[in-house]
């Protein structure tokens, strides 16, 4: 490949990226730290909306998170914010990324009136950081839903008031073992931790991850 070719295609990466990103820019805030704000407006309902948390990681960035969910969140009358978390590399064990969704969760709050607790959605790193941040603030956190984690915190009977959902590709025989085991340990823990398949092979979060993510925020709603 060419210098020249390789150019063109940071550029045309480069815009398509800003194109993401432009048609939500009305959802967009950089302070304190970059996240996107979807709150649904009109509603009659007499409770405030609950709000979701959605984490890619690895695996996308905040346009790709808000493109994941906002669809269904504005369906369901649901709140979503997707923050921009320091981390980088990885959110495993990442005491600023739990310093950020803090910050950001704080301003958000005060701002909004939105249901007190609130859902984590993750995939991959960030699904383990959202296992491990339930189970650090329990009293805050009204369920989590993961998918492709490949590593599990240590369960804690603290958050046995949680549901927690695994999804798991049906071809990802990889992860496997791994997900019956922690399905098995956190069970034992007496916490309400659920293995589900979806298809495909965990390669990418998935729109059949985002509904049950979205599903499972609404039924714990309160």
């Amino acid at each position: 490949m060419t210098w020249r070719r390789a150019g063109l295609l940071v550029c045309f990466g480069l815009l398509a990226a800003c194109g993401r990103g432009a048609a939500w820019k009305a959802y967009f805030h950089d302070d304190p730290l970059p996240y996107y704000l979807f709150v649904p407006q009109g509603i009659t309902n007499p409770n405030p909306p609950a709000l979701m948390v959605g984490l890619l990681g690895e695996a996308g960035d905040i346009v790709d998170c808000f493109d994941l969910w906002q669809k269904l969140a504005e369906e369901r009358g649901m709140a979503l914010i997707c923050p921009e978390l320091a981390g980088g590399d990885s959110l495993i064990d990442n005491i600023d990324a739990d310093r950020d969704l803090g910050t950001v969760l704080t301003d958000v709050y005060a701002s909004q009136a939105l249901q007190p607790r609130f859902f984590l959605a993750g995939y991959g790193d960030a699904g383990a950081f959202a296992l491990s941040y339930a189970l650090q603030f329990p009293q805050v956190v009204s369920g989590v839903a993961v998918m492709a984690v490949d590593e599990f915190p240590a369960p804690s009977a603290n958050a046995s008031n949680i549901p927690f959902l695994l999804a798991l590709g049906d071809d990802d025989r990889a992860r496997k073992p791994a997900a019956d085991a922690a399905t098995e340990a956190w069970r034992q823990m007496g916490l309400s931790f659920r293995l589900v398949s979806i298809r495909g092979d965990d390669r990418q979060p998935t729109q059949d991850f985002a509904r049950l993510a979205a599903e499972l925020c609404q039924q714990t709603s309160r």
